[in-house]
């Protein structure tokens, strides 16, 4: 029965159930007025009895932070946390942030992700997925009735620069450089072993097993903030050994240290700095002829290289190259799988057919 409270609210409770020891579970409900209570009485019903209603709105800042917290940042690389926090602070929240999920229409979700057309596929891909497992999430909690982002349409992307391998004279340069720069090593490292970037940063020196020439690929150092981050690996199949090269074994047997120390170590033996891997990388590529003057002003002081060159190749360059490498001596595709630690057949084997393609193509007359 309904009872009017000293704040005029008046007041009543549903039953919603009964707990394990037969007791009824109450829910309270008010209401301005008689009319009111009856409606929010009826909601709870539906929610609570029905599981027809919906729950109370929220604002979509507050539950996607609560839905990455919850269902996304313990079980993702912190490469992949820095992608979605990206996404996030960058893109999605100052959006949506301040708006309540039951009032962003699909139209409006679309007209936001046609911006980022001409983008990479993976941030296009990393946009629409973000928001259909947000809106999902609080579809499955009932907060909204369906999910507006479900049906939303890719914009195109731009297409990808293709991957082309070295040149002979592009791999007699980087060798020379392996054995010359002061930086050789990091090179060698990259061009001999097909690492991504991130776990050639977080390899050290008791990852190497001399005897058995192998190097255990088991952890990866990313950066948030532009701090380093040592960190679990992309993938479990990232996870792997790879054979030490001759070369590689040349040039690093004389530089080895504790098995804890880093390979490749920045100030106090921790982890590189964000800056000074990208400064390293340029330098490299300057010295191997793989690298454009800037003409224009940037924002760097004027003896700051990275406002000087711009190299034509990223580290992950090095990655193809080797898988092509490994194409050519003519490996079977699930070894080289495993070497460069893909988690996907496809992904090999698309490179694979890539290569072959381009092959015969070459061959015709």
């Amino acid at each position: 029965m309904a009872t009017k409270q000293k704040s005029g609210l008046y007041r009543t409770k549903v039953k919603i159930g009964v707990d394990a020891d037969g007791k009824d579970i109450n829910k309270w409900v008010s209401g301005k007025t008689k009319k009111e209570l009856e409606e929010n009485k009826r909601k709870a019903i539906a929610y609570y009895i029905d599981g027809t209603g919906f729950g109370d709105d929220r604002l979509f800042g507050d539950y996607a932070v609560e839905w990455y917290n919850v269902h996304k940042k313990p079980f993702v690389s912190d490469s992949t946390r820095n992608n979605y926090k990206t996404m996030f602070n960058k893109h999605i929240l100052p959006v949506f942030g301040n708006r309540n999920l039951r009032a962003i229409r699909p139209a409006e979700l679309q007209s936001f992700i046609n911006e980022f057309e001409g983008k990479s596929k993976s941030q296009i891909t990393c946009a629409i997925t973000t928001l259909k497992a947000v809106f999902a999430a609080a579809k499955a909690e009932r907060i909204i009735p369906s999910n507006p982002a479900e049906n939303l349409r890719r914009p195109s992307a731009t297409p990808p620069v293709e991957k082309l391998a070295f040149t002979d004279a592009e791999k007699a340069r980087i060798v020379e450089q392996i054995h010359n720069h002061e930086h050789g090593p990091y090179l060698a490292v990259l061009y001999y072993t097909g690492m991504r970037p991130g776990e050639a940063r977080g390899l050290q020196w008791g990852d190497i097993d001399w005897e058995e020439r192998l190097i255990h690929v088991q952890r990866d150092v990313d950066y948030a903030g532009g701090q380093p981050i040592t960190g679990a690996l992309k993938t479990k199949a990232a996870d792997r050994y790879i054979p030490i090269a001759a070369d590689l074994e040349a040039v690093l047997y004389p530089m080895r240290e504790a098995p804890g120390a880093f390979v490749f170590p920045g100030k106090d033996g921790k982890p590189l700095a964000q800056v000074t891997a990208i400064r390293m990388w340029i330098k490299l590529m300057v010295a191997c002829d793989m690298a454009d003057p800037i003409e224009d002003k940037t924002c760097y002081g004027s003896g700051d290289i990275r406002g000087q060159w711009k190299p034509r190749i990223t580290p992950h360059a090095m990655r193809h190259n080797f898988i092509t490498m490994c194409w050519e001596q003519g490996m079977d595709i699930l070894l080289t799988m495993k070497l460069v630690g893909h988690a996907d057949y496809q992904t090999t084997r698309n490179i694979y057919t890539h290569l072959s393609a381009k092959h015969l193509d070459n061959a015709k007359l």
